[in-house]
């Protein structure tokens, strides 16, 4: 399943991401930093699904030399390709997230499958202030978290523990039964006109060879609480 989440503020944008690399059957296989920076440009890459996004998100920006705006241009140019079979095109989902030229803060997502109504594979669709993959939260989950108007910080480690204590859809293989996908770490990128970084916010004792349990002993909290299904952060 893996996760991620971005908002925009006035003059930056913010993205939390995991880091949990896995199988099918959601064994965990490797634990990574899955967010690509632009070196010289306000512009990050992450994804989810199959690997094929860590593809797209080196090729996108392979293409970052003179402006943001350039970028997304060309990245209509290749996903015109892909849905002609031209770049690969298994199974992912990507979101661009940066400070355009013309637009300032903003975000962009992309499917290869075509597996969500509102949104026609191999398009670059705007979406918006705020947008993430993983699992949707009921409306009481949603306002049990802290606010992130003062940065995705405050409230990151509370809405990837939420999303994580909940099975969810496989992006790359959705016919297969819902996982644990989200582990690893939560990693918080920055952007602004300074470029991006990007921090460890927290880390998770998950075990590569193993499947995420996000209820098991080792995984729980230092004063010894954990989440069950529902519940959140208060």
């Amino acid at each position: 399943m893996s996760a991620f989440y971005a908002m925009t503020y006035n003059d930056s944008v913010e993205l939390l991401s995991d880091g949990a690399v896995y199988l099918p059957d959601g064994t965990l296989i490797d634990i990574r930093e899955k967010v690509w920076r632009s070196p010289g440009l306000p512009l990050a890459v992450t994804g989810r699904g199959s690997m094929a996004f860590e593809a797209y998100a080196e090729t996108i920006l392979a293409m970052s030399e003179d402006s943001v705006d350039a970028v997304i241009e060309r990245t209509h140019t290749l996903l015109e390709q892909a849905k002609k079979g031209v770049v690969s095109s298994a199974p992912c989902e990507v979101l661009l997230a940066g400070l355009s030229e013309t637009r300032g803060p903003f975000l962009a997502f992309f499917s290869t499958a075509d597996v969500y109504p509102q949104f026609e594979p191999f398009i670059l669709h705007d979406v918006g202030p705020d947008f993430g993959g993983g699992n949707a939260l009921t409306a009481e989950e949603i306002a049990a978290l802290p606010s992130a108007e003062e940065g995705l910080g405050k409230c990151g480690v509370a809405l990837f523990e939420t999303m994580r204590g909940k099975p969810g859809l496989n992006p790359a293989a959705p016919h297969m039964p819902a996982i644990h996908g989200i582990g690893g770490h939560i990693d918080l990128t920055v952007i602004n006109a300074n470029g991006a970084t990007t921090t460890r916010l927290h880390e998770w004792p998950d075990v590569i060879g193993e499947k995420i349990d996000p209820f098991s002993a080792s995984a729980k909290f230092e004063d010894n609480s954990s989440f069950s299904d529902g519940a959140s952060f208060g």
